[in-house]
């Protein structure tokens, strides 16, 4: 995030993806397709943190791509957090929540490469 929002370069791409009548709004040519989107962040806006509810990316890319007026693909959204708790002195009590946080992370895009890859062998 930058400022609270997609970085504007990103922002441009994703402006060129979505076309109204080629990509969007109708029968989108990668409906149902798997998509998985890793956001890294440098502390923590889940509930119970400070900042909870300031997340303003990963709530718009799961609408972009997963509604079905959108791109319709089948997303799924890994979030290691904390990643700035072994750099910053402030958030060095919080080394346990970001081990974990990035194990449970590595675990979970594992898992979701070996069962992207089956269903693309199986098609």
């Amino acid at each position: 995030m930058y400022n609270l929002t997609m970085p504007s370069a990103f922002k441009a791409w994703l402006d060129q993806i979505l076309v109204y009548g080629r990509t969007i709004g109708g029968s989108s040519p990668v409906a149902g397709r798997p998509a998985v989107v890793i956001s890294a962040r440098g502390g923590s806006y889940g509930p119970g943190a400070p900042r909870h509810g300031f997340d303003y990316v990963v709530p718009v890319l799961e609408a972009l791509l997963g509604n079905q007026d959108m791109l319709g693909l089948d997303v799924t959204t890994v979030i290691p957090e904390l990643t700035m708790s072994p750099h910053a002195p402030t958030l060095a009590a919080l080394l346990p929540k970001h081990e974990a946080s990035m194990a449970n992370a590595h675990d979970r895009a594992r898992a979701l490469a070996a069962t992207i890859a089956d269903g693309a062998a199986a098609a």
